[in-house]
């Protein structure tokens, strides 16, 4: 763990390994119902927004600052796989104008040497992979945990993993060579493609929690009762990392859940994501369902759920229903998750002693 923190705290990448937040449901709907983008004359990016009826209009640095993540360096935002996508993805004039490195050179720094062709299995059919193209069984060992984490609390994308994601790879590239990259305007971007696809997760919770404390501070009379927060569900990575857990060899690996623990879910099925294949049980990188049972769900649930069905009278049934539904849909997904990071923890402590040795 001291390994990953120094390599992340490089580039102000460590953000992702302390961010625990409680989440404000509430905050993070009101927030993505009115959410635009633009650029003002200056040329910097810009996100609008407006929580009752307060109007709020913030530059990229300035919503960095807020939510203390990296403004500065390389930009770039693809959801495609390839990293010949790279070139295309990122701003070519202006404020945040990249260079990004060759897709050679970035597999010369995170991808472990393919030998011969490489082909991966999708509904039953074997597919031979592109060569700019990485899958995450093919990330260098030391580099693994990072993946996770990056996944977990910057991407918050849900669905099928087998690969590695051009901007996931660019991350990676810059975390390894010690290279500035832009987290904002990644976040950003991310947040207008979300914005465009109602059907989709509502990402960056924990986040949105620290820009929910910035507007109180700037108009304090909306800290009222509406904006319940709540604990949540799912652990932060950094711990798993750092103590001893047990085995699990020989047990089948959960699923990845479609909501990271960072991420709020929208009242209706999500839609899929270009990065997402559907599950194939003989895909080499299939998970496997592991949930809790309904008993222990509600247990589990039931105080929070209280508290939001103490809400004022005047509030719409569907948001009581709809932050209930949310709770209970995150809470199953709770313990699948923590089964897999176990695993993943066990892995880097195997992988640890294998170097000892």
């Amino acid at each position: 763990m001291s390994h990953i923190r120094a390599k992340f705290e490089s580039i102000d990448f460590d953000c992702l390994l302390n961010l625990n937040e409680q989440i404000v449901p509430r905050f993070v709907l009101e927030f993505y119902s009115q959410l635009t983008f633009d650029y003002n004359s200056t040329g910097h990016f810009v996100v609008n927004f407006v929580i009752q009826s307060k109007s709020f209009s913030l530059t990229l640095e300035e919503f960095g600052q807020i939510l203390k993540i990296p403004f500065k360096g390389h930009a770039s935002h693809t959801d495609m796989w390839s990293l010949d996508y790279l070139s295309i993805s990122v701003p070519s004039k202006g404020c945040y104008k990249t260079t990004p490195p060759s897709p050679s050179v970035v597999k010369s720094f995170i991808q472990i040497p393919r030998q011969g062709q490489v082909t991966r299995t999708k509904n039953k059919k074997t597919i031979v992979v592109d060569k700019n193209e990485i899958l995450t069984r093919e990330i260098q060992p030391h580099m693994k945990p990072w993946v996770d984490i990056i996944r977990e609390n910057a991407i918050c994308l849900g669905g099928h993993k087998d690969h590695v994601s051009a901007c996931l790879c660019h991350m990676l590239y810059c975390i390894e060579t010690s290279t500035r990259y832009n987290l904002a305007f990644f976040v950003l971007k991310r947040m207008e493609k979300t914005r465009s696809k109602p059907k989709e997760l509502l990402p960056y919770g924990m986040l949105l929690t620290r820009l929910f404390k910035h507007v109180v501070s700037v108009f304090p009379e909306l800290a009222i009762d509406l904006y319940i927060s709540h604990d949540r569900v799912m652990h932060p990575f950094a711990p798993y990392y750092e103590r001893k857990t047990r085995s699990d060899r020989g047990k089948k690996r959960p699923r990845e859940s479609n909501a990271s623990s960072s991420s709020t879910t929208l009242n209706h099925p999500s839609s899929s994501h270009p990065l997402d294949d559907p599950i194939d049980e003989d895909d080499d990188e299939s998970f496997h369902s592991n949930s809790s049972s309904p008993s222990q769900n509600i247990s589990s649930s039931s105080n929070i759920v209280s508290r939001v069905h103490q809400n004022p009278p005047h509030e719409s049934h569907y948001l009581n229903t709809h932050l209930s539904k949310t709770i209970n849909l995150q809470t199953q997904q709770r313990d699948a998750h923590r089964e897999g990071l176990r695993s993943i923890g066990q892995a880097l402590k195997n992988m640890m002693g294998g170097k000892r040795k």
